[in-house]
């Protein structure tokens, strides 16, 4: 008898207990998890796609509270609601917002002595904006920086994660995946995943074909 396995689309959920603390990311968390007692209330968390920074971020609006934007999604009217707010966390910020507006966002943001966190690819400093008023406020932030998870966390990730899915993989296998895997939080969350349900479709348990067929998606 096959077993029925039904297919729903992938979306990352943020929790606390889910993310790892490592070398590459102990400042920045630490920083999060002492909120609001911070030594200044502008920070930018910058760091490559996928290290971490979004699901800081969407820590961080647990402990305060907060506005969580995407860096594209603010406008006037996200000004008008930021008003209630103690905190505004602007994400995936490279340097998509109208330079007047960030200025304005930045100086409401000191009016009303609010917290704000801007999460960018590269440090804001080193953004290239015309308005020297924003410059000057970007130079102003604190700077974190997060790198990719490095081979040793990714492989306690990897182990505790197959083992909560009671699911066996030797380490030959484990060496293989990751070889080949995109080295991003959300990729390895979103891999295990997958192979957990390639796997209870075909009734088989995870062999070498089986993780590289579910590496190509």
């Amino acid at each position: 008898m096959s077993q029925l396995t039904f297919k729903f689309p992938f979306k990352t959920t943020y929790y606390e207990k889910d993310f790892y603390v490592s070398s590459n990311n102990f400042t920045a968390y630490k920083l999060v998890e002492s909120c609001p007692d911070w030594p200044d209330k502008r920070i930018n968390i910058f760091g490559p796609k996928g290290c971490g920074k979004t699901h800081l971020a969407n820590i961080l609006g647990k402990k305060i509270d907060s506005l969580f934007i995407r860096a594209s999604e603010l406008n006037d009217l996200v000004l008008e609601n930021l008003k209630e707010k103690k905190c505004l966390i602007i994400d995936d910020y490279q340097n998509n917002i109208e330079e007047k507006l960030m200025y304005s966002t930045l100086n409401q943001i000191n009016q009303t002595d609010s917290y704000i966190v801007i999460n960018s690819i590269k440090p804001i400093k080193k953004i290239e904006v015309k308005l020297n008023d924003l410059k000057s406020r970007f130079d102003s932030f604190i700077q974190l920086g997060i790198d990719l998870p490095t081979d040793d966390l990714l492989r306690v990730i990897l182990t505790k994660s197959f083992s909560d899915k009671q699911i066996k993989v030797n380490i030959k296998l484990l060496d293989y995946i990751l070889k080949n895997i995109d080295r991003t939080y959300e990729n390895v969350f979103k891999f295990i995943k997958d192979i957990d349900t390639a796997s209870l479709s075909a009734g088989k348990s995870i062999n070498i074909n089986l993780i590289k067929k579910v590496l190509k998606k």
